[in-house]
């Protein structure tokens, strides 16, 4: 009987699981849907080069959402927002707006306070917070 419960539920897990993938594979289309992909060059000179923030802080918070989101997002924009039409990336990982600030404090050595990432909803709020903390670091090494 125990084991019939667990297969039950197991079931119904990778169901849940199953729907909740899909439904976050369609929201990505929806979300970037006639949008080109730009390269990570492009995507620098057209966001954040006229802001003069290094090229390797904006190279490197892309590749960290690439990472924890599991996903392609050479269709980005600075203004894309994760808690409106980004939010589809957190349905199947609770877990993955903690990731993503445990890797930008890993790899560029800063520290992220929580009343920090409330207010740090689009791409832009990421790039501008990261360089923020770096340009009032001492001993900076930008």
């Amino acid at each position: 009987m125990e084991y019939i419960v667990a297969l039950v539920v197991s079931i119904l897990f990778f169901l849940y699981w199953f729907f909740e993938k899909r439904n976050a594979e369609i929201k990505y289309k929806s979300a970037f849907s006639g949008r080109k992909s730009i390269s990570p060059e492009t995507f620098y000179e057209k966001y954040f080069k006229e802001q003069k923030i290094p090229e390797h802080i904006v190279y490197g918070v892309k590749r960290i959402l690439e990472e924890q989101l599991d996903t392609d997002l050479s269709k980005l924009e600075a203004e894309d927002d994760f808690s409106t039409n980004l939010n589809f990336f957190f349905a199947l990982d609770s877990m993955a707006d903690v990731e993503i600030v445990v890797a930008l404090e890993n790899e560029f050595k800063i520290n992220i306070e929580d009343k920090e990432t409330e207010k740090t909803h689009t791409v832009r709020d990421i790039v501008n917070l990261v360089w923020a903390k770096l340009k009032n670091k001492p001993n900076k090494a930008l």
